[in-house]
């Protein structure tokens, strides 16, 4: 009985194994690769090359078995699969020959990486990959040791290729000036240093943006250092210069934030050219860097002595501002409101001289006098009558009153507020706008117990997937919802609307059924007026005409069941046919849109289709960049239920959900938070460097990775390791976890403190007296940092909406 019993399981179990049809395991296959089922994907391709080798291979199944493998950390078993699609000379033969380059490289094997990529280069040379395996053949010698070799390379890559080509993109400027810095590099190394420092200060001098040095520029920067010290090298000195080279490589190095080489060529100029005419620029900017660093009482010293050495020269102006802000970071309150006065009474008509009316408030707060802070208020709205200082200084005594919560004040302020003609908006530190104005008045209201008042007031404001306070207004109308004591004043509103939604003008209809939405959280409720919009919106050409995302079926997905017929040559469409049956977008995206090289030729379905294929390859900023300017025209109050799901998934995507999945999960950072954060910093895109030196997906500046790195024990970071995904995610949930432990459960002041420093979050939230953010992100004076919040927290919303914290769709879709 246990042997038929036995038998009988067995024969179960293989009837279960082989009773999917073979039109059915490309779909399980290609599902278990898009969900990062690894393992599930390596073990259906392990029975059917044992099962079926012929079908295996004809099907290309053993290139994807070999990324599957890769993707688990398993090297030899993808070279193994890899060489034999190889040996077969398959279409994806060159891209087979590329990973085991890699898997080569990681293994330390650089001759055996050149072997195959010296392959790729003389058989594939039209290959996608072919450029980039040219540049990796050059640096793999570089690496070697082989500078002779090497510089022949370098030399090859770069004759013809500077200045960049016109249109070119950022990574192929990058690409063309870093072999350039390899070139150099060589150079030096083959005893040719004047070959080099040509090059070398040929790419300080060819900036894209003079403003921005990149990170070549950097480098560059520092191998001039070595030449002109010489044996000096290493010394802790700056070479002799003129004073403008200093002053040049000191800006390369201060933009970059490595603050201790700029001050050497800083001091260079102030020791060594006393008489030089911008002294005092570098005794100003020696002062920056340490504030940039947080250093506020070493920048104190620099600041007072620009101020002090050179009170006629333009520095000084800034100096005085600079010393008395620092002053007010360490906590010298009377000495930067001194410094803020001295600065009024020199410099009476200066275009800055708001700041300096206006910070006093601000440091008054922070020492605590907020009845001294209310009265200097007031002199400054006297002083700056009809001037865009007049609402700054208004609004700052309206957040004090709601720091105090004295509510009748802050109404009075808040009426007043809406008869000003310039708020500032998100463009001044210490502004705001109509919207914010609007919501606080209505939080006011709700603070009296106004609960009617506040229902109307609230639904003032628009919601919308891109708005700040108009989610802020409906979140706080749920929660009036769930109070017994505001409960009625949100029913009869509700019943009202809905009654009112029958009438000949249908967008004020439309307008009476978005405003009931945000009144209910009963699902039936809401679903009946979902439907009733939805047909509303089809009669409003505004809301009816949406952008059209048809894409096109790309790709074979029939399994091959014989031998395919020989082909001469591989086109990209017939590798990109190959890569999308797999199911490998991030491979298969570029070749798909390699195969349109005429833009007139491509239809807009193509286009559609080239947006969805780099969605699902993880190369989301070229999806964004192409949907984005799409809904521009698309009503910004257009109901977030109600937009198709396959836009909701272009407009936000959640590439890297494997990356995610490994590293934020531990740290326990919801990967929405990180995308929406990503979504703000990067719009995605990898490889990006910011105005302030920031790189990678979540735009670190030096100063928080190095910490990053030390809290997680990567002695041997370096920079440029952020423009990896897979750094810049677990660096991302690293932070984040970190400051969420400052401010538990509380988003926003996250995202402030991610984009103006946890330093400046606590002093803003100390003002607002508070931990609700409907108190404290009004405080946000960096006006770049509040936009920011409203921008990251509107992400979140729809992420949430859309997303579970598995990055997995909801219903919603």
């Amino acid at each position: 009985m246990k042997f038929a019993a036995s038998l009988f399981l067995l024969l179960l179990l293989i009837d279960i194994t082989f009773s999917q049809s073979p039109e059915e395991l490309p779909s399980k296959i290609r599902a278990a690769v898009a969900e990062r089922r690894y393992d599930d994907a390596i073990n259906d391709l392990k029975a059917l090359a044992k099962d079926q080798p012929d079908v295996f291979a004809w099907n290309n199944y053993d290139y994807l078995l070999g990324r599957m493998f890769e993707k688990s950390g398993n090297g030899a078993s993808a070279m193994a699969q890899y060489q034999a699609l190889v040996k077969r000379g398959s279409a994806l033969k060159p891209y087979a020959l590329f990973h085991l380059a890699a898997i080569a490289r990681s293994s330390g094997n650089l001759i055996l990486e050149r072997v195959f990529l010296e392959e790729l280069a003389a058989f594939s040379a039209d290959s996608i990959v072919a450029e980039t395996a040219n540049n990796r053949i050059a640096r793999s010698l570089f690496e070697s040791g082989d500078h002779e070799r090497a510089l022949r390379a370098f030399e090859a890559l770069t004759s013809g290729a500077a200045p960049p080509k016109a249109g070119a993109t950022k990574t192929d400027n990058a690409v063309a000036r870093e072999n350039r810095l390899f070139l150099a590099r060589c150079q030096m190394f083959s005893g040719n240093p004047g070959a080099a420092k040509d090059n070398f200060l040929g790419l300080i001098k060819t900036l894209a943006n003079p403003a921005q040095p990149d990170d070549i520029a950097l480098a560059a920067a520092k191998e001039l250092d070595k030449i002109d010290l010489g044996t000096q090298a290493g010394e802790g000195k700056a070479p002799a210069l003129t004073d403008y080279e200093h002053l040049q490589r000191a800006s390369i190095y201060q933009f970059n934030r490595d603050f201790a080489d700029a001050r050497l060529h800083y001091a260079a100029i102030i020791n060594n050219h006393p008489t030089s005419g911008i002294v005092p620029d570098a005794l100003y900017q020696t002062g920056r860097g340490y504030t940039q660093e947080t250093n506020f009482s070493e920048a104190i010293k620099w600041y007072e002595r620009t101020v002090e050495q050179f009170p006629q020269h333009p520095s000084a102006k800034d100096a005085l501002l600079q010393a008395a802000s620092a002053y007010a970071r360490v906590g010298k309150f009377r000495e930067s409101i001194k410094r803020y006065h001295d600065y009024i009474e020199k410099y009476p008509d200066d275009e800055r001289v708001d700041r300096a009316y206006l910070n006093i408030i601000d440091v008054l707060r922070d020492e605590g006098e907020e009845v001294e802070a209310q009265k200097w208020a007031e002199k400054v709205q006297e002083v700056f009558r009809g001037k865009l200082p007049e609402a700054q200084a208004l609004f700052a005594d309206v957040r004090i009153s709601i720091a105090r919560s004295n509510w009748a004040s802050a109404l009075t302020g808040l009426d007043k507020l809406l008869t000003l003609s310039d708020l500032g908006g998100a463009a001044v530190p210490g502004g705001t706008s109509k919207t914010e104005v609007n919501f606080l008045h209505a939080f006011a209201f709700e603070q009296q117990r106004r609960f009617p008042e506040a229902v109307n007031a609230y639904l003032q404001i628009p919601d919308g997937r891109a708005e700040y306070y108009g989610g802020r207004a409906t979140d706080r109308l749920i929660l009036l919802l769930k109070d017994e004591t505001a409960k009625s004043a949100i029913t009869s509103k509700f019943e009202t609307l809905t009654n009112m939604s029958g009438s000949k003008d249908q967008d004020a209809n439309r307008k009476n059924l978005q405003s009931a939405l945000r009144l209910t959280d009963d699902r039936e409720q809401r679903e009946k007026l979902i439907n009733s919009l939805r047909k509303l919106y089809a009669a409003l050409p505004a809301y009816r005409k949406l952008p059209d995302f048809k894409a096109t079926e790309a790709g074979r997905r029939e399994l091959l069941k014989q031998k395919p017929a020989a082909s001469a040559q591989s086109t990209h469409r017939t590798i990109a046919d190959e890569l999308l049956f797999l199911g490998l977008f991030d491979e298969a995206a570029p070749e798909y849109d390699a195969s349109f090289p005429n833009i007139a030729a491509a239809s807009g379905d193509v286009d559609n289709t080239k947006a969805v294929l780099y969605k699902r390859g993880d190369r989301a900023y070229k999806t964004v960049a192409f949907i984005e300017p799409q809904w521009r025209n698309v009503p910004p109050d257009y109901q977030v239920e109600l937009i198709p799901g396959d836009a909701i998934e272009l407009l936000y995507p959640a590439p890297y959900k494997d990356l995610f999945g490994k590293y934020s999960p531990p740290r326990n950072v919801d990967p929405r938070f990180l995308l929406s954060l990503i979504r703000q910093e990067s719009r995605y895109q990898p490889d990006v460097k910011s105005y302030a030196a920031a790189r990678g997906l979540m735009q670190f500046i030096s100063t928080t990775s190095s910490k990053i790195a030390s809290a997680l024990g990567r002695a041997d970071f370096y920079q440029d390791e952020l423009y990896d995904p897979s750094v810049a995610i677990l660096f991302g949930s690293q932070y984040t976890s970190d400051l969420f432990k400052l401010f538990p459960n509380q988003p926003e002041a996250v995202a402030a403190s991610y984009n103006g420093g946890e330093d400046s979050m606590k002093r803003w939230m100390k003002r607002s007296h508070s931990d609700q953010p409907d108190r404290y992100v009004p405080e946000i004076a960096f006006s770049q940092s509040k936009d920011y919040v409203y921008r990251v927290m509107a992400n979140y919303r729809i992420y949430k909406m859309f997303y579970d914290e598995r990055l997995k769709p909801t219903a919603s879709f």
